[in-house]
C-alpha cells in the first residue's frame, strides 16, 4: 500500500487494482487448461471481490496455482498477477523478481498484451522502489501498442502507472496530463479503472502541489464509490488522502477520524504499512499537542513496519517525524542521530528532494540550539543543493572545458619557462614549444566561437519569446486578438486563390458573467485557462484558434468545409461541459455557443466575422449551448 505522506512518489496503494482484477480473469482463463483453475473463470466475480478485500488470500491463491500450472504462458500470467498484487502491498522486491520471471517466459511478439501487462507491472515495482525514471521506457511501450491495438484497459492502466512515475520525477503537469488521459478514456469505455479511480489520482498532483482545498473533492467522489463497490483496500487508501488534506487544512478532529478509520480498515485486510502512513500523521497531531511519548510510540512502530517492507522513502520521513520528537523534548544529539541515519538512506537523485528536506531540518536544529555558524553554512550548502538538478549539465560542461583551459595553460607557461631556462636546445625543441603554442591558441578561438554561438542562441531564444508574448494571450494560451485576425485574413485570401474551403467560428462562454459574480473571477480565469488547453488538445496544430474577447473566441479551420467544421465543434462542445471537473469546482456549469460561416459567403475577414457573430445571436436566442450555421 503506498500513501501521499510527504515523499514525492507517495501515491494511491490500489492505483492499478481495477487493471490488476482485468489481468486476473485473463489470466485465469488460461489457467483453466490445469484441473485444479478449472474453476476459477466461473468464480472470477468472487476473486473479483475477494482481491478488493483480501489482497493477501489473493497471493496465496495464486501460489498455489503456480504450483500446477503447467505452460509457460499459463506461469507468465501467475508472475503478472502476483507482481501486481506485491505492488498493491508495497513489496515492490517481490513484485519486480515475479514481473521479471514473467516476462523470460512470454515475448512481445507471441503474447503481446501479456508481455506489455507484465512490463507495466514492472515499471510500477520500479517507482515503488525509488527508481522510477528506469520505469519509464516500459510504460512508454505498452501504452503505443495498447493505443494502436485499442486494448482500453492495458491502456487506462499504464497511463496511470506514468502518471505516478512523473509525479515521482516532481513533473506534476506531465503526471495531471496522463491521469486525465486516462479519465476520458475511463468515461468513453467500459474500462476496469473507472473515472472514480482516475479522480483520486487527481487528488494526488493536487496533493503534491499542497493545493489541499482542491483535492478534497475529488477524494470525497473516489470515497463514495469505494463505499459502493466494498473496496477495501482503495477506500483505506482515500480516508488516508482525506485524512491527510484535512491535517494539512487544520481541520483537526476530521482528520483524526478519518485517519483512525483508515488505519483500522488497513490492518482488518493485513495492510500493515497502510496502518503505518496513518500512524505516522496520527504522530504529526500528537506532536502538535504536546503528547510526545504518544507521538514517539505511533512513529516506532511505523518505522518498524517500514524497514520490514525495505520502503526507504517512509523510513527517511520517519525518522525525520522521530527528529522532530527528540527536538521538541530538547534532544538535540538524539535528534541528530535521527537525522543523519535519515541522510544516510538519502543517497542517489531519486532522493533529492528527501536530501533536501533532511538539511533544512537539521539546519533549523542547529539554529535552535544556537549554533547558528553551522545552520548557515549548511543552508549555504542546501542552496547549492537545490541548484544541482538545473545546472547539472551546464555545470559539468564548463567544468570540462575550464580545466582542459586551465591545462593547456599551464603546459603553455611551463613550455616558456623551459625556453628560457634552456635556451641552447635545439630547433626542434623550439618547434614544438611554438606548436603548443598554436594548440592553446586554437583551443581559446573554440571557446571563443562557443561563447559567441551561445549568445547568438540565446539572443535568438529571446527574440522568440518576446515573439510569443505579442501573439498569444497570456491567460488562455491562444493566439491574440490582433494575431488571430492577422492569421485568418492571410488564410482567407489562400482560400479565395486556391478556391479551398475554409470555415470559420465565432464562440461565446454562455452566462460568463454569472460564473465570475458567483464563483469569482480566479474560477473564471480557471475556466478560460482549460477551455484554451481543451481547444489546443482537441483541434489540429494548422487549426486558428484566438481569443478576441473576454470570453469570446473566433476560430478558423483552413482547408475544412464548414459541415465537417460543424462536426469538430460538436464534440469540442461536449467536452466543455467537462470542465468543472477539471478545474475542481462541480457546482459550476459551462457551456459554450458557435456561431459558424463558410469562407464562400464573404470576400473580407471582417464580413465572415460579422456573418459568423449573426449566428451566433441566432444560437444564443435559441437557448444557448449550440451550434449555428448561418444560412446564405
Amino acid at each position: 500500500m503506498t500513501w501521499p505522506l510527504f515523499s514525492v512518489v507517495s501515491h494511491t496503494p490500489l492505483r492499478g487494482i481495477a487493471t490488476f482484477l482485468l489481468l486476473s480473469l485473463f489470466s485465469l482463463s488460461a489457467l483453466a487448461q490445469a484441473d485444479y483453475v478449472r474453476k476459477w473463470p466461473d468464480a472470477a466475480a468472487d476473486l473479483v471481490s475477494q482481491v478488493r478485500k483480501t489482497p493477501d488470500a489473493t497471493i496465496s491463491e495464486l501460489q498455489r496455482a503456480f504450483a500446477i500450472t503447467e505452460s509457460d504462458e499459463d506461469k507468465a500470467a501467475v508472475h503478472a498477477l502476483l507482481s501486481r498484487a506485491y505492488s498493491a502491498l508495497l513489496l515492490h522486491k517481490k513484485a519486480i523478481e515475479h514481473a521479471n520471471l514473467g516476462l523470460e517466459l512470454v515475448s512481445p511478439a507471441n503474447q503481446p498484451w501479456l508481455y506489455y501487462n507484465l512490463t507495466v507491472a514492472k515499471a510500477e515495482a520500479m517507482d515503488t522502489a525509488g527508481t522510477a525514471q528506469q520505469g519509464l521506457p516500459y510504460t512508454q511501450s505498452a501504452i503505443a501498442w495498447a493505443k494502436s491495438t485499442e486494448h482500453y484497459d492495458l491502456l487506462t492502466y499504464a497511463l496511470s502507472i506514468q502518471g505516478y512515475i512523473h509525479l515521482a520525477l516532481s513533473t506534476t503537469d506531465d503526471a495531471l496530463s496522463f491521469f486525465q488521459e486516462g479519465y476520458r478514456l475511463a468515461q468513453e469505455h467500459n474500462t476496469l479503472l473507472k473515472p472514480e479511480d482516475f479522480a483520486s489520482m487527481i487528488a494526488l498532483v493536487y496533493e503534491y502541489r499542497e493545493e489541499w482545498q482542491q483535492a478534497i473533492p475529488y477524494y470525497e467522489r473516489a470515497e463514495a464509490y469505494y463505499r459502493e463497490t466494498n473496496a477495501s483496500l482503495e477506500l483505506a487508501n482515500t480516508l488516508f488522502g482525506l485524512g491527510k488534506a484535512y491535517f494539512e487544512t487544520g481541520e483537526t478532529q476530521k482528520s483524526m477520524i478519518y485517519l483512525r478509520d483508515s488505519a483500522n480498515l488497513a490492518l482488518e485486510i493485513g495492510d500493515l504499512q497502510g496502518a503505518a502512513y496513518s500512524y505516522a500523521i496520527m504522530a504529526n497531531h500528537l506532536i502538535n499537542q504536546g503528547k510526545y511519548i504518544d507521538a514517539e510510540s505511533f512513529l516506532t512502530e511505523a518505522l518498524g513496519i517500514f524497514e520490514s517492507a525495505e520502503n526507504p522513502y517512509m523510513q527517511i520521513q520517519t525518522l525525520i517525524s522521530l527528529a522532530k520528537v527528540e527536538q521538541r523534548k530538547d534532544q538535540f544529539e538524539s535528534a541528530m542521530t535521527l537525522l543523519d541515519r535519515a541522510d544516510d538512506m538519502a543517497n542517489g537523485s531519486a532522493f533529492l528532494t528527501q536530501k533536501i528536506q533532511i538539511g533544512l531540518e537539521k539546519s533549523g536544529l542547529y539554529a535552535s540550539f544556537g549554533e547558528y555558524e553551522k545552520a548557515y553554512q549548511l543552508m549555504l550548502i542546501l542552496r547549492n543543493l537545490q541548484d544541482d538538478l538545473e545546472r547539472e549539465q551546464n555545470s559539468r560542461r564548463l567544468l570540462e572545458l575550464r580545466t582542459a583551459f586551465e591545462v593547456e595553460q599551464q603546459e603553455a607557461q611551463n613550455a616558456l619557462l623551459k625556453e628560457q631556462n634552456l635556451r641552447q636546445q635545439t630547433q626542434i625543441m623550439n618547434e614544438q614549444s611554438l606548436q603548443k603554442y598554436v594548440v592553446a591558441v586554437a583551443f581559446l578561438l573554440v571557446i571563443i566561437c562557443l561563447l559567441l554561438l551561445f549568445l547568438y542562441v540565446n539572443g535568438k531564444r529571446h527574440q522568440r519569446r518576446l515573439e510569443l508574448l505579442a501573439n498569444e494571450d497570456e491567460l488562455t494560451g491562444l493566439l491574440t486578438r490582433r494575431k488571430t485576425l492577422d492569421v485568418v485574413d492571410n488564410q482567407l485570401h489562400l482560400a479565395i486563390r486556391h478556391d479551398d474551403p475554409l470555415a470559420i467560428a465565432v464562440l461565446d462562454l454562455d452566462y460568463f458573467k454569472q460564473i465570475n459574480d458567483k464563483f469569482g473571477h480566479q474560477t473564471g480565469d480557471d475556466v478560460l485557462r482549460a477551455f484554451g488547453k481543451l481547444a489546443k488538445k482537441t483541434f489540429r496544430s494548422t487549426d486558428i484558434l484566438g481569443r478576441i474577447g473576454g470570453e469570446e473566441f473566433l476560430f478558423a479551420f483552413p482547408h475544412t468545409p464548414a459541415v465537417k467544421a460543424e462536426s469538430l465543434l460538436k464534440k469540442f462542445a461536449e467536452s466543455v461541459r467537462e470542465i468543472p471537473f477539471t478545474i475542481g469546482n462541480n457546482q459550476c456549469r459551462i457551456s459554450v455557443s458557435v456561431g459558424l460561416v463558410d469562407a464562400s459567403e464573404a470576400r473580407t475577414t471582417s464580413e465572415l466575422t460579422a456573418l459568423a457573430d449573426e449566428a451566433l445571436y441566432d444560437a444564443k436566442d435559441a437557448g444557448r449551448d449550440r451550434i449555428v450555421r448561418h444560412q446564405p
